[in-house]
C-alpha cells in the first residue's frame, strides 16, 4: 500500500511541475452528443481542441506523462488559441478522474450536454448491443446492471465499457452536482442537448459567452451537419471466434491496403446487429419512474 500510494505522489508530483494547457473539459453525458459539440467548437479560431477527442487521460491507469503527455494532444494548436479542450466521456460519473482534474487544471471550464435521461439511457444501450458488448435483453441488463456505473477494460475491444449503468449514467440529478460542488457552479454550463440538435449556432453562441471568447458565427457547413458518433451508424466491435481467426490468417502488408479496409468494413457491417425494438410501455414507466428526479432536472435546464 505505501509503495502504491508513493506513486501516486509521484505522479501528482510529476503532473504539477509544468502547468497544463488544458481549460476546457467536455466530459458528457454519453451519448448526448459530445462528439458533435467538439466538432463544432473548435471551429472557432482561439479554440484547440484535442486530437484524439478522448485521451482518457486522468481516468484509471492511463493517468501518467503529466502535463507534458497531456499537453501533446494540443500540439496542432496555433499562436491564436486560447481555450484549449478534450472531450472524456469516461470521466463522466467516475469520482477519482474528478479529483484527478481538480488537482491537476487550473479552473478548468466545464460544458455539460445532457440528453433526455430516457433516451440517453435507450441510445447507450443500443450502441452497446450493436457493438456487441451488450448481449442481454433491455430489461435484463437494465435490472441487473442498469445502476452500475463502473467502467472495465474489455481485450475484445482494445479499450474501456460500461458495466452497464444504463439508469446511472442518466443520473443527472447526482453527477452534477458533484462537478458543481468540486469545480464551482459559475465554471460549469450545462446545456440540454435537444437544444444542440435544434439549433446549434445558439448554443455555440452560449458557449463563447461562457468562455469569454468572442462571437463567431456558426459555420453549418464545415461539417455537413454530420452527427458524430451516431447510434445508427455503430458497427459491431467483438468480432465473433471465426471471423477473428481468419482475420489472424490475412498477411499483415494485405491488412494495410485499402482494399482490406473495404472487405473489413463490408464484413463488420454484415455482422452488426440491427437496432433492439422499441421497449414495452412497462419498461418505458419503469424507467420513468426511476429516472424522474434527472428528468425534472433536465427539464428545467435554461435554454437561455
Amino acid at each position: 500500500m505505501g509503495n502504491r500510494a508513493l506513486r501516486s505522489d509521484a505522479r501528482l508530483t510529476e503532473a504539477r511541475s509544468v502547468d497544463y494547457k488544458c481549460n476546457l473539459l467536455l466530459p458528457g453525458a454519453p451519448k448526448s452528443g459530445t462528439s458533435s459539440l467538439h466538432v463544432a467548437l473548435e471551429q472557432h479560431p482561439e479554440i484547440c481542441m484535442s486530437r484524439p477527442k478522448e485521451p482518457w487521460f486522468f481516468f484509471g491507469d492511463r493517468f501518467k506523462g503529466g502535463s507534458t503527455q497531456h499537453n501533446s494532444l494540443f500540439s496542432h494548436s496555433d499562436s491564436d488559441s486560447l481555450i484549449f479542450g478534450e472531450s472524456s466521456q469516461g470521466y463522466f460519473a467516475d469520482a477519482q478522474s474528478m479529483k484527478r482534474i481538480k488537482e491537476s487544471l487550473e479552473k478548468p471550464k466545464i460544458i455539460l450536454l445532457l440528453r433526455d435521461p430516457v433516451e440517453r439511457a435507450l441510445s447507450q444501450y443500443r450502441y452497446d448491443f450493436r457493438r456487441g458488448v451488450e448481449t442481454d435483453p433491455l430489461e435484463k441488463a437494465l435490472s441487473d446492471r442498469g445502476d452500475n456505473p463502473a467502467l472495465v477494460w474489455d481485450d475484445r475491444i482494445s479499450f474501456y465499457r460500461n458495466v452497464g449503468g444504463y439508469c446511472a449514467l442518466s443520473g443527472y440529478s447526482r453527477i452534477v452536482p458533484e462537478w458543481q460542488t468540486l469545480f464551482g457552479a459559475e465554471n460549469i454550463l450545462l446545456l440540454k442537448a435537444e437544444d444542440f440538435h435544434d439549433d446549434p449556432a445558439a448554443v455555440l453562441a452560449r458557449c463563447n459567452r461562457f468562455l469569454g471568447l468572442r462571437h463567431v458565427a456558426h459555420n453549418s457547413q464545415a461539417d455537413n451537419g454530420t452527427v458524430r458518433n451516431a447510434t445508427s451508424g455503430t458497427k459491431r466491435k467483438v468480432m465473433p471466434g471465426p471471423i477473428k481467426a481468419a482475420a489472424r490468417l490475412v498477411p499483415s502488408g494485405f491488412k494495410s491496403s485499402s482494399l482490406y479496409r473495404r472487405l473489413r468494413g463490408g464484413v463488420l457491417r454484415g455482422i452488426t446487429p440491427p437496432s433492439p425494438t422499441t421497449p414495452s410501455p412497462a419498461t418505458l414507466q419503469r424507467m420513468r419512474e426511476t429516472l424522474a428526479a434527472d428528468i425534472a432536472f433536465h427539464q428545467s435546464l435554461s435554454h437561455a
